[in-house]
């Protein structure tokens, strides 16, 4: 009897022990990070991606070959090295003993499986089209190489792009939902998505770079940028995303919040539209670029947050002419002749329209204001997106108020969409622009691998848009982003999504 007393003793204690054992570790096991979001993704699959939301996810489950870092340089990711013989070679040799989070190795037959699954959809035909699929060549499990139809001087960079992070071929052909349940070998793993709510990540105990100092990731979807702040302040997120530039002047004065800035890849635009009077006429364009004082509506709506834009080519990329121009002054003279060329007089009435944002809203509330000095009416159209875009589409504007940002960080991309005669009609081309001389121009650039008449071709593009007047610049946007004294390692990307994966919190 005693014997079996002291054998339940034991096991009590043994399982005491056990419970303290399991509590220490939880109580030392590394935080989670809780981030504050704008927005939501509508789908997580990689053919369909077509916002930044997508990519707050994305980034943190999935790697490409190569990838933008901080500075902007292109850096290799999943790709050990990949050479570029001649213009239309590429030979790509694969990091060793890189796994997916389930497990299975990475090897040539996945990243082949990717490319072809990129270049056959229907949204990034345009980017991997040129790939000969015939052309793959498998050397090993790590090395291979293939071939584009024709050269293109943007195809590095566009690697980079989330719409070719690399999928496991039997975690897909298997019947995975891409959608809602990625797989990748990034830093994390997607536990959880309540679409409009929030995501919560896991770390990836496969991963082949250092592992996080977190123990996962939060994503809470806030679409108010004071409710985001309020959430921060309070405790309730570490990070918060899409700082309202009015709110720069008070995260400085706290004591326990932090502020990250950095110009983005974006430059925010009124576009005119060429085909309906008067901006189908170059000095109506021209006379709206001397009237409005910019400088004035980018201190008063930006709150300088970002900087004047000179250029349609961002100065994050390269070949940008933006720093070379000193923005556009007001010339009140210069504007009323112009527009009594244009045929633009006293009691002229015109539109702009833009969508559901207070902020576009407000430089339209200013341009309103600022043209009544030369007699002119400005009728001001606010609209949801979808009703933004149909009207746009109809031609119904005279003017509209938009951003752009490229997927991939190119000046082949940025002047692509926006000014191609090809793209009349399509976002952001809703000026209604076409210039024969600029679409040879786009065209040469992306087939000219010289550095150096590279360049020259995109100088001349710019300046050629510039003297045509259909966009009326405001400025290049800027990412900000706050977080309370805990954190540590966030090394801020041009760009809303940002990689979590060497954030880590102070104990305090």
């Amino acid at each position: 009897m005693k014997k079996r007393i002291i054998v339940v003793m034991a096991l009590m204690i043994a399982l005491f022990m056990t419970g303290c054992s399991n509590k220490e570790e939880k109580e030392g096991e590394a935080p989670v990070l809780k981030v504050a979001v704008a927005e939501d993704a509508t789908t997580l699959e990689t053919n369909s991606i077509n916002d930044d939301y997508a990519e707050n996810i994305i980034i943190q489950v999935y790697d490409t070959l190569v990838k933008r870092n901080s500075k902007g340089e292109l850096v290799n990711s999943l790709a050990e090295s990949i050479e570029n013989p001649d213009p239309q070679t590429f030979k790509v040799k694969l990091r060793e003993k890189v796994k997916f989070s389930n497990g299975d190795p990475l090897t040539v037959d996945d990243v082949i499986f990717t490319l072809k699954r990129a270049a056959s959809s229907e949204k990034f035909e345009s980017f991997y089209g040129k790939i000969d699929p015939n052309s793959y060549e498998k050397k090993d499990d790590l090395t291979f190489s293939f071939k584009l139809t024709e050269p293109d001087a943007a195809f590095l960079n566009s690697l980079s792009h989330p719409a070719v992070s690399i999928l496991s071929k039997k975690y897909v052909e298997g019947g995975a939902d891409l959608a809602t349940k990625p797989m990748g070998t990034g830093p994390f793993v997607l536990d959880e998505w309540v679409q409009n709510d929030h995501a919560t990540f896991s770390v990836n105990g496969n991963y082949w770079g250092d592992a996080p100092k977190i123990s996962g990731i939060e994503m809470k979807v806030i679409p108010e940028a004071s409710q985001r702040i309020i959430e921060l302040e309070s405790g309730g997120v570490d990070l918060a995303y899409r700082i309202d530039p009015a709110e720069v002047p008070n995260i400085k004065d706290h004591d326990d919040l932090k502020l990250y800035r950095k110009l983005d890849n974006s430059i925010h635009f009124i576009g005119f539209n060429m085909e309906k009077a008067p901006f189908d006429k170059k000095e109506a364009r021209e006379a709206m670029v001397n009237a409005i004082d910019m400088n004035t509506i980018f201190e008063t709506v930006y709150m300088e947050s970002g900087k004047l834009a000179t250029s349609p080519v961002n100065p994050n990329f390269k070949y940008s002419i933006a720093d070379s121009i000193k923005p556009n002054g007001v010339n009140k003279e210069k504007a009323k002749e112009l527009f009594a060329a244009a045929g633009v007089t006293e009691g002229t009435n015109l539109s702009i329209y833009t969508s559901d944002n207070t902020q576009r809203v407000n430089v339209a509330t200013m341009m309103q204001d600022q043209l009544k000095e030369y007699g002119i009416g400005l009728d001001v159209e606010r609209l949801e997106w979808g009703a933004f875009i149909d009207s746009l589409k109809r031609k119904e504007h005279n003017m509209f108020i938009m951003s752009w940002n490229p997927s991939v960080v190119d000046a082949h991309y940025e002047l692509l969409q926006p000014f191609s005669s090809a793209n009349k009609g399509q976002g952001p081309n809703y000026m209604y622009f076409g210039n024969e001389e600029l679409d040879n121009l786009i065209k040469e650039g992306l087939l000219t691998v010289d550095d150096s008449k590279r360049e020259e071709i995109y100088k001349r593009a710019q300046e050629l848009i510039n003297e045509e007047y259909p966009w009326l610049y405001i400025c290049y946007g800027e990412t900000i982003v706050a977080s309370n004294n805990k954190v540590e390692g966030l090394d801020l990307l041009p760009k809303y999504p940002q990689e979590l994966k060497d954030v880590f919190l102070l104990e305090k």
